[in-house]
């Protein structure tokens, strides 16, 4: 089954930071993510070691960056595949809001961690440049990290740089997270 926004049924979350707003849907296909992005919006440079992404834009336009390429997509360019292991990210500089959709295989907890993000970014733990905004934006970010680091590292800093500091600044901001 290929769900269309009328068979989401679930919540949307909402990222203030990213401008962007999704919502979930798990099939027998595996995971479906409906992506409402605004002009502006922006997801980070990232890849998933363990999973494969099938973007495919339905209205509007929005530039996908994998592996260093910039592609700039429309509904009638049908899905771009992601593998596991491909760096990418998404951006929305078309003037209008843009909505997409994404398989992703196996589905893995992508749903968690995202939801889980945009709960941060609303409760202003991390800005713009996706930089804690204190102790406790250090504390939540460095265990969300890790607990996720097997589905999704992001990019910045470097992933060499995050295997090495991201254990210590867990054990040391243990106490700010709430």
């Amino acid at each position: 089954m290929t769900p269309t926004d009328t068979t989401i049924t679930s919540q949307r979350h909402h990222d203030p930071v990213h401008h962007v707003t999704m919502a979930f849907e798990r099939s027998d296909d595996g995971l479906w993510v409906s992506t409402w992005l605004e002009h502006g919006g922006h997801l980070p440079e990232h890849y998933h070691p363990s999973l494969e992404e099938r973007w495919e834009v339905l209205e509007g336009s929005a530039r996908l960056k994998v592996d260093g390429h910039w592609h700039q997509l429309t509904a009638s360019d049908g899905p771009i595949v992601v593998a596991p292991g491909i760096r990418h990210e998404l951006r929305n500089t078309s003037g209008s809001q843009a909505r997409l959709r994404t398989l992703v295989t196996p589905p893995g907890r992508l749903d968690e961690f995202l939801i889980e993000s945009a709960r941060a970014a609303r409760d202003g733990l991390y800005d713009a440049r996706n930089l804690p905004t204190g102790l406790r934006g250090a504390a939540w970010a460095s265990a969300f990290a890790l607990r996720y680091r097997d589905e999704t590292v992001m990019c910045s800093p470097p992933p060499a740089l995050q295997r090495a500091i991201l254990p210590l600044a867990a054990r040391l901001t243990r106490r700010y997270r709430s």
